[in-house]
C-alpha cells in the first residue's frame, strides 16, 4: 500500500505593485516565492510528481502572466492573498494540490489550501 504523501516545489517570479485603500504604499518590488505543494500516493515510478513538470507549467500558465508585470493591472488588490487564490485556480486543472504558499519576503507568507476538485 502506497500512503499519501506531500511534496513540494518552489518557483519565484517578480513582479511589482502597489497598495490602495486602508494601506497605501507606493508601487514596490518583490520576488515572489510560490511553494506548491502536492498530496498522493507515488505512482509506479515511486513519485507524487515531476518536479520539472510543476515548474514547466507554472511558467506556462502563471508565471507567463505575472513576472515582471505590475499586478495592479491583474488584481484590484494584489495581495499575497489574493494571488495564492488565483495560483491555485490556475494550478489545480494539473495537480494534486494540497496548499499553494506565496511569499513577498522571507517574513512574510500566506498558505492557501484552496477547494479540491
Amino acid at each position: 500500500m502506497r500512503l499519501p504523501m506531500l511534496v513540494s516545489r518552489e518557483v519565484v517570479f517578480h513582479a511589482y505593485h502597489s497598495h490602495h485603500g486602508m494601506l497605501i504604499e507606493p508601487s514596490h518590488e518583490h520576488d515572489y516565492r510560490v511553494v506548491i505543494t502536492m498530496q498522493g500516493a507515488r505512482n509506479e515510478e515511486d513519485f507524487v510528481c515531476d518536479f520539472r513538470a510543476v515548474k514547466r507549467i507554472f511558467k506556462k500558465v502563471v508565471g507567463n502572466v505575472l513576472e515582471g508585470k505590475n499586478l495592479d493591472t491583474l488584481f484590484e488588490y494584489p495581495t499575497a492573498e489574493n494571488l495564492s487564490v488565483w495560483i491555485w485556480n490556475k494550478l489545480i486543472l494539473f495537480f494534486p494540490l494540497h496548499s499553494i504558499e506565496v511569499r513577498e519576503k522571507p517574513h512574510s507568507s500566506v498558505v492557501y489550501f484552496g477547494e479540491k476538485r
